[in-house]
């Protein structure tokens, strides 16, 4: 379902009537944004070969902040290059827990207004790369292909500021019984049997128009 979205949101970004309008935007916007991140577990109890423990990996929810570059497409669709990153922890395999990891999201995407008026409502969705570094210097950091699709509305104070409102969903892909944050001297020390791993956020914002 979400890689149906994404496809339906991309053509509608990168069409060529949009990609024709992109060489005369009238504007730029820059977001800076803080919020808060919710994650989905890893798990593997599946497939355990003989000696091997079944495990649970949770993420504790954690602040996330970051930046968003905009610009005008049309007068309903805008072209957006977004960052975010958080730091959290690992909670619940004894070989991970309480270890700090980074979380950072570098996606291009965009959004299209589906409600204008006072306060315009917006869905808006991209796709670029997930990094995962654990804290512990040994393992190896993690660069997956990663998605986001989302919600948002903008309250504006005047032509040139306005306060951003997004609710969001980033899925990273990941291979289906692949091992995640390996060392030579330790190992690996998870592996997936889904190849799709969810985060959420909920972040608020002040937009600059230039």
């Amino acid at each position: 379902m979400t890689k149906h979205l994404l496809t339906l949101l991309i053509c509608a970004f990168f069409s060529p009537n949009s990609i024709a309008q992109a060489d005369s935007e009238d504007y730029w916007d820059i977001t800076i944004f803080a919020g808060q991140r919710t994650s989905d577990n890893f798990e593997d109890d599946e497939d355990l070969e003989e000696g091997e423990e079944p495990f649970e990996v949770d993420f504790l929810n954690d602040a996330s902040a970051g930046i968003i570059l905009g610009w005008e497409f049309d007068y309903n669709r805008t072209g957006e290059l977004l960052f975010s990153h958080s730091n959290t922890e690992f909670d619940g395999d004894i070989q991970l827990d309480d270890m700090e990891i980074s979380i950072s999201y570098l996606h291009i995407g965009g959004t299209v207004t589906v409600s204008e008026g006072k306060v315009p409502i917006y869905i808006g969705g991209g796709l670029g790369i997930a990094h995962l570094a654990p804290g512990d210097g040994s393992l190896d950091s993690e660069t997956r292909p990663s998605a986001n699709l989302g919600i948002g509305a903008k309250f504006n104070f005047s032509e040139s500021f306005s306060l951003r409102l997004d609710a969001r969903g980033y899925a990273t892909f990941f291979d289906s019984d692949g091992y995640l944050f390996c060392s030579g001297n330790k190992g690996c020390v998870m592996r997936t049997n889904s190849n799709m791993w969810l985060q959420g956020e909920f972040t608020a914002g002040l937009t600059y128009r230039f």
